[in-house]
């Protein structure tokens, strides 16, 4: 078994040594009474305690109310010893990993950061390690990690928190990213814009969709019976707002399938109503993905690019991973909601898989009667099933580790669906400007 890094390399531990006892806190010694976190294991892990584990960094809680959660099950749930670190508590629980702890670092001196992470993984081995980074504390957590056990670090990142939206500092990013041996994210604008930006090698890894849910043969489409679909997600409170505004006085009832318990958002039993919206909260995938074969078409809310602050990085470079669901699972023709400059927008339209309005009810109305006809249904689906296999968990566990390890996609299987998916508007309208040379 191998040992911690800074047990078998002298330099390193000289280093974390110097780093813990040279900052400025008074720390409780690792592991002591006096932490401010407890590392909870479930039932049968500490037989596993000696074997190496494998380190998943999450902004908050793995679980499903959220879209970071079943994605992080997805490729990493079928590993055998995980360890999983979180920076917060949001949703009210955590399901994820043989071991899990909330190790937030809020903005303490680098050397506590180091101190904390080690107390928390105590003399374990890291295999490999799996950082899906948003704000600064899962960037330090993972350098710490990648420092101390000196094990192989991969990024997956999904949301954009430096590129449109300057949140996390660029010296932070630049050193976690070149810490990295392999760094991917969910779609091509995110991947180009962070290339571009710090000169490194960088790879897709999509919002996989899980593989035993792809239709086995071709879906017929549903007859049209006065009812859509609504998926995704709402950043903040406008994007709801805005959204209910936009669907009153369509003349269609819509489902909504997402998480209408938000912590940050308020959603009024009044503006549902009048928008048509029947909020059927949260589903289990394998019935969402029964439940939205019987609509004509589902609608994604997105940005309108006039976003400001934190949600302007989501606006700009985020794919809603739902997008993909639908088209996979379903074949439902897609109404995304916003600009056309959307990650969202640029999707649907490259694959040939429905179609963009603004937040305007007459132009949304008009976006549905086109979807719906016969002929641009079957169009669709037919764009829709010759990606779902390229967006599937086929084989996803076993590929992300030899990835890892070879620092480099293990196949091209990716890479290849995204071949020629111009995101020269994208990173143009973000006037990038690289740190470094590639």
């Amino acid at each position: 078994m191998l040992d911690p890094a800074f047990s078998t390399n002298h330099f390193l531990a000289q280093r974390l040594r110097s780093l813990v006892e040279t900052g400025d806190t008074e720390a409780a010694p690792p592991g002591g009474p006096d932490e401010d976190f407890e590392v909870f294991a479930a039932p049968g892990a500490l037989k596993r305690r000696k074997e190496p584990v494998d380190v998943v960094i999450t902004p908050n809680e793995v679980n499903d109310w959220h879209g970071t959660g079943p994605l992080v099950k997805r490729v990493f749930g079928g590993r055998t010893n995980v360890f999983s670190i979180r920076s917060s508590n949001v949703w009210g629980g955590h399901d994820f990993g043989h071991w899990s702890v909330c190790l937030p670092q809020r903005e303490r001196p680098r050397p506590e950061c180091y101190r904390r992470v080690t107390a928390a993984l105590e003399n374990r081995a890291v295999n490999q390690i799996l950082c899906v980074p948003y704000l600064a504390d899962e960037f330090i957590t993972a350098i710490a990690v990648a420092d101390a056990y000196g094990a192989p670090l991969c990024s997956w990142l999904m949301d954009d928190q430096n590129v449109a939206a300057p949140i996390v500092a660029d010296e932070l990013v630049a050193e976690y990213l070149e810490k990295c041996s392999l760094r991917l994210f969910t779609h091509a604008e995110l991947r180009d814009a962070y290339q571009r930006k710090y000169g490194l090698d960088c790879y897709i890894l999509p919002a996989v969709v899980p593989e035993h849910l792809l239709p086995a043969e071709e879906l017929p489409p549903p007859e049209p019976a006065g009812a859509g679909a609504l998926i995704g997600s709402f950043w903040d409170q406008e994007w709801f707002d805005r959204t209910c505004d936009a669907l009153e006085g369509c003349g269609w009832r819509i489902d909504w399938f997402g998480n209408n318990q938000s912590p940050w958002v308020e959603f009024p039993a009044g503006d549902l109503e009048r928008a048509g919206i029947r909020a059927m909260g949260l589903a289990p995938e394998e019935r969402l993905a029964g439940e939205l074969r019987r609509y004509p078409f589902v609608i994604v809310p997105a940005g309108t690019l006039e976003e400001a602050g934190g949600t302007a990085g989501i606006a700009r470079l985020s794919l809603p991973g739902r997008i993909l669901f639908a088209a996979a699972v379903s074949r439902t023709p897609i109404l995304v909601l916003g600009s056309e400059k959307t990650c969202g927008a640029r999707f649907v339209r490259h694959f040939g898989l429905g179609a963009v309005s603004p937040y305007d009810h007459q132009a949304i109305s008009a976006a549905i009667e086109e979807l719906i006809h016969p002929v641009r249904q079957t169009e669709i689906r037919r764009h829709a099933a010759a990606i779902a296999e390229s967006l599937s968990t086929r084989g996803i566990g076993r590929w992300l580790e030899a990835s890892i390890e070879l620092g480099r996609p293990a196949d091209d299987r990716f890479e290849k669906l995204f071949l020629g998916y111009d995101t020269a508007e994208a990173l143009e309208s973000l006037d990038i400007r690289p740190l470094r040379e590639a």
